[in-house]
């Protein structure tokens, strides 16, 4: 792809990739645990969320991996690659809120590896084998507290996502 036709394909697919991320996030935090608290579904509730959370998994890092990857194709088609090595383009306003958005998304990179990764398995499992031991709850709660900075950190990202292209108030 070329030209105006291939920036807006990756811009598409770009928003697609954070719809998906963020809404997988929401439906988790709005919909699912709040199900699985509930006391018609509590018994069903550590295979239900280990499972949407390894599914959700795979969706989410697809998604992550063509956000990363089309948000970088489109800051090229927008002939900003030449830039991004000078220290002038950095501190003008596009390039401060591009710096911040980067900061965020290698964040959220971060904290999704290891709540994907260690935390959260860690978590289910203990949820599964002891329920209501301390560090169950413990490591529950931490799990939990990651998934809500992230949630609130790709909320972020996103407005400075539009930020950059309608700009700052």
């Amino acid at each position: 792809m070329s030209g105006h036709g291939g920036y807006l394909f990756f811009v598409w697919l770009h928003i697609l990739a954070a719809a998906l991320w963020v809404g997988g996030m929401l439906f988790f935090v709005l919909v699912l645990l709040p199900l699985s608290r509930s006391e018609r579904y509590r018994a069903l509730a550590p295979e239900l969320v280990q499972l949407s959370g390894l599914r959700f998994r795979v969706v989410g890092w697809v998604a992550l991996v063509l956000l990363v990857a089309t948000g970088t194709l489109a800051l090229y088609y927008r002939g900003l690659g030449s830039l991004l090595g000078e220290a002038a383009f950095w501190r003008a306003p596009f390039g401060s809120v591009l710096a911040m958005k980067l900061f965020l998304v290698a964040a959220v990179l971060g904290i999704s590896a290891v709540h994907d990764f260690y935390v959260g398995p860690r978590s289910v499992a203990r949820w599964q084998q002891a329920p209501d031991a301390p560090d169950t709850r413990r490591l529950r709660r931490l799990a939990a507290w990651m998934g809500r900075l992230n949630l609130l950190l790709s909320l972020a990202i996103v407005f400075l996502a539009v930020a950059l292209v309608r700009g700052l108030p």
